[in-house]
């Protein structure tokens, strides 16, 4: 069984109708290893109840997200935040972008963790700044869908 690097709550926001709306979730960032993929899981968040809980026998909902498809995290700064004092992220894949938040310190926490998990190969480096940082601020190299040295290269 894998052990994860990091988990805890996570808001992520849903769209529907037309209505954007925050749902907090429990997420759980497993890395890479012989036996899975590094992936970042997202259960419904019920709090604490008798037999409830990701390990209770009733089987709850799980959203995946492999880090292999992710094309970039980035600090997002958001109109309306899913509580005082939330740092959003976006999460990109090649399929779709996810927009994520937590507290602020948990916030940096989570991008910091998910680009060490998602670009292993590649060298990227948060800029030192006395603000929070900027969308240019993440320089992320490789992962598998994203390699410098195969720019160029055409597979048929």
């Amino acid at each position: 069984m894998d052990g994860a690097v990091m988990e805890g709550p996570l808001f992520l926001q849903s769209q529907r109708f037309g209505t954007k709306r925050w749902r907090k979730t429990w997420a759980v960032l497993y890395p890479a290893s012989p036996h899975g993929v590094a992936r970042l899981e997202f259960f419904d968040h019920k709090g604490s109840s008798s037999g409830g809980g990701r390990g209770g026998s009733r089987r709850l909902d799980c959203k995946v997200i492999r880090l292999a498809e992710c094309v970039s995290v980035v600090p997002v700064a958001v109109e309306s935040p899913p509580e005082p004092g939330a740092a959003a992220f976006r999460l990109d894949t090649a399929q779709r972008s996810h927009l994520l938040a937590a507290d602020a310190p948990s916030s940096a926490a989570w991008v910091q963790t998910l680009c060490r998990n998602a670009f292993p190969k590649g060298s990227w480096a948060l800029a030192p700044a006395e603000n929070p940082p900027k969308l240019s601020a993440l320089e992320m190299l490789e992962n598998s869908l994203y390699s410098p040295t195969w720019e160029g290269h055409v597979l048929f």
